[in-house]
């Protein structure tokens, strides 16, 4: 019995000292760890502001599973880079199919972000890897979201962010840091 409670603590203890090697410490590892989505209308008009959400709809209908099944950040920009084509494709599509004369121009990069607070995530204010998607002049109100780790399909399909936050470990995205304990062992101490 003994021998088995051992066993059991020991593994318990690798599992969580691995756990805790994966979380991010510092806000510099989050900025390092996220690509985000930037969706900026061609201005505020309410057909700019329209569209620019259908946009959004299309890209994470077509796309929003290109990140599900990464499981780190240099395969999800791969996956990123080999589908920036096709996301603008998307976009310069739901232009046209609502007869608007200007284009979608996505490009990849560093841009910088304020700090946003939902429910259950704060994501710091930095500079961010980040997909922008300008439709025409990109002079319009935005709309963002994390494709990786992906949390955007909650957002897009009107669901609550902390849902979709259930997906992935939200850690991720905040600067808080955790102390792991065993309950067991600090009933006897």
């Amino acid at each position: 019995m003994k021998t088995k409670f051992i066993a059991l603590f020991c593994s318990c203890f690798l599992l969580l000292n691995f756990v805790d090697a994966v979380i991010p410490r510092s806000e510099a590892q989050i900025f390092d760890n996220a690509i985000r989505l930037h969706i900026l209308a061609d201005d505020n008009s309410e057909t700019a502001q329209s569209v620019k959400l259908l946009v959004r709809d299309a890209i994470l209908a077509e796309c929003g599973t290109l990140f599900e099944s990464k499981t780190n950040l240099e395969s999800a920009q791969q996956e990123l880079e080999h589908n920036i084509t096709k996301m603008e494709a998307i976009a310069n599509r739901v232009l046209a199919e609502n007869g608007l004369n200007y284009t979608a121009k996505a490009s990849w990069g560093y841009e910088d972000y304020p700090t946003r607070v939902y429910e259950s995530v704060t994501l710091p204010a930095g500079k961010y890897r980040s997909l922008r998607i300008n439709l025409g002049s990109g002079s319009g109100n935005n709309w963002w979201c994390i494709l990786f780790p992906p949390l955007c399909t909650g957002a897009s399909s009107g669901k609550k962010l902390s849902l979709a936050v259930n997906k992935t470990d939200s850690s991720v995205f905040t600067s808080k840091k955790y102390i792991f304990r065993f309950k067991l062992l600090e009933l006897f101490w």
